[in-house]
């Protein structure tokens, strides 16, 4: 698989057909959707999925799956969805992972490693939002070279926005 990304412990690719029946439950969970809005209905997931695999097919670092070597089993997704924000689009970067799979580096190290990919063929500012909330995801964000921007409301919520410029 070409598109795929690897790291000693994790591979990072596209979405596929069969990653639909996790993902789709994994949308409706609420511990995996923590500091998100809500957890999705099942026609809500079915239709994220849909746009993770679409997005992927434009954008080669789009959110994708990460799957755990030693498993086989996905354990979360990192990359970029579109996004815009008072009137402007941007490639907006995000990670979210199992709570089991929490607290073991992997979002630091999917990330960076989809980032390295992202950086051959792409030029320009990428966003992060982070509930304010996430210690965690800050860290991480840091960890990849985010820099906090400002805070700001987004569908109600509060959200720390943070920026990496690749060049």
């Amino acid at each position: 698989m070409t598109d795929a990304v690897t790291t000693a412990r994790l591979l990072v690719r596209p979405p596929e057909e069969p990653d639909r029946a996790r993902f789709v439950e994994l949308f409706q969970d609420e511990e995996f959707m923590a500091f998100a809005p809500s957890v999705l209905t099942a026609e809500q997931a079915e239709a994220r999925f849909d746009h993770m695999a679409d997005v992927c097919r434009t954008i080669p670092f789009g959110k994708q799956p990460v799957v755990e070597r030693a498993t086989g089993r996905v354990v979360g997704y990192t990359g970029v969805d579109h996004i815009e924000i008072d009137g402007r689009d941007w490639l907006e970067w995000g990670y979210r992972f199992v709570p089991e799979a929490r607290g073991h580096g992997y979002a630091t190290e999917a990330s960076a490693a989809l980032l390295e990919h992202a950086r051959r063929t792409y030029t320009g500012e990428l966003l992060a939002i982070i509930d304010p909330e996430n210690g965690p995801s800050k860290r991480v964000a840091r960890k990849l070279g985010f820099a906090f921007w400002t805070q700001t409301t987004i569908d109600g919520d509060r959200c720390d926005l943070y920026t990496l410029t690749l060049e």
